[in-house]
């Protein structure tokens, strides 16, 4: 049965790691959802990779990341998008994962698909953060000229109750209410 390694949030936000056998991705999604986690990524492993991970060296992917500058994000924190773009790329999300993306997974495809610079840039600053290990909203709250506290909180209370998705979606609604009142 082929096997997927895959790093997770737990409800109290710690980040969770591991290994799963399971018949295929879908499967693998529904059993950390299960647990009460947000799949953040998940991979399938062959058996060299298997026995890395179960050996404790960590994988080349993570050595070139350890390797890159540490502040990749810093230069996003004066970023601002405008209202529409960041309505577009919440809803996105929001659908991407519905369809049952992980969110590193979403977060990689919105960057190559949104094309925009500040957008493609605040999307990257957002991926490399959940790749460094911090939570969703951990990264959202980094970039406060674009993500208001309520977005932040509503993403962080999403990720506790495994409901990530749904808030989006309810962010989206509030986002496109906020518009109606903007343009009135």
């Amino acid at each position: 049965m082929p096997q997927f390694s895959y790093r997770a949030r737990d409800a109290q936000g710690g980040l969770v790691e591991g290994v799963l056998d399971c018949a295929d991705r879908a499967v693998a999604i529904r059993q950390i959802e299960s647990q009460h986690c947000v799949p953040i990524r998940i991979e399938m492993v062959d058996g060299a990779k298997a026995t890395e991970k179960k050996s404790g060296a960590p994988p080349p992917r993570k050595k070139l990341r350890l390797l890159s500058s540490p502040e990749p994000a810093t230069p996003g924190q004066n970023l601002k998008i405008p209202h529409g773009q960041l309505l577009i790329f919440t809803e996105q999300l929001a659908h991407l994962l519905q369809a049952g993306m992980t969110l590193d997974e979403a977060l990689s495809v919105l960057e190559k698909r949104l094309k925009q610079p500040r957008v493609q840039q605040m999307t990257h600053s957002l991926h490399q953060s959940l790749i460094d290990g911090q939570s969703f909203s951990q990264a959202l709250s980094k970039l406060p000229r674009i993500f208001q506290p309520l977005y932040v909180n509503l993403v962080a209370a999403g990720e506790a109750s495994g409901a990530l998705p749904q808030i989006l979606l309810r962010l989206v609604k509030h986002l496109m209410q906020a518009k109606d009142l903007r343009d009135r």
